[in-house]
């Protein structure tokens, strides 16, 4: 729990947490990530407080997981749209194929657990976008293997610390996309030494 939290809380520091903007659906049940319910409470009248600190840590997973991968599909497609450089290019269509699964994941995940997602990038992310997007190609595939291999240290710890939450949904989550990120980052390594 304490590994779990650390992680939550290192990563919270480092990275900016946006809240969802997507309407509520009148006729399902959601909690904006943003905003968490307290749990039941016990027979005895009392709030568990494990299960309120795990309740908060899932729902910031959720929120600090679909916040960066939005923003690695949307990064993806430019660079694959945008670069010169040939790994720069594939690794861009990776980033867009295997970080919209790993999203497709985290929607039914916060769907089962009543939370739900943001489905537009964060009003910062759209204007880093847009600014990438303008930038001389060579700057660009420098600054995003860059802030490629970034992402992937971010998340992998992210990640890491995910995997020992309580909440088998959540670790196994974690558990199953660790792998597929720190192959992402030796991939992002290796081709931010050859642009460099």
């Amino acid at each position: 729990m304490k590994i779990w939290t650390l992680s939550l809380i290192l990563l919270m520091a480092s990275s900016v947490v946006f809240p969802g903007c997507q309407p509520a659906d009148k006729n399902t049940e959601t909690r904006d990530t943003a905003k968490v319910d307290r749990p039941k409470t016990n027979q005895s009248g009392e709030t568990s407080r494990a299960a309120l600190e795990n309740e908060i840590q899932t729902a910031m997973f959720i929120e600090t997981a679909a916040q960066g991968g939005m923003l690695t599909v949307a990064l993806g497609k430019l660079a694959a749209d945008k670069a010169n450089h040939r790994g720069v290019k594939e690794f861009g269509n990776l980033m867009v194929k295997s970080h919209t699964e790993i999203n497709d994941q985290l929607k039914v995940l916060a769907s089962a657990k009543k939370f739900k997602l943001p489905f537009t990038l964060a009003p910062a992310q759209s204007k880093q976008v847009r600014q990438m997007a303008k930038m001389k190609t060579a700057y660009f595939e420098k600054l995003y293997m860059r802030m490629m291999v970034q992402y992937h240290n971010k998340h992998i710890e992210l990640f890491k610390g995910a995997g020992s939450s309580p909440d088998t949904a959540v670790s196994n989550f974690s558990r199953k996309y660790l792998p597929v990120l720190m192959k992402h980052r030796v991939q992002a390594l290796k081709i931010r030494g050859e642009i460099n």
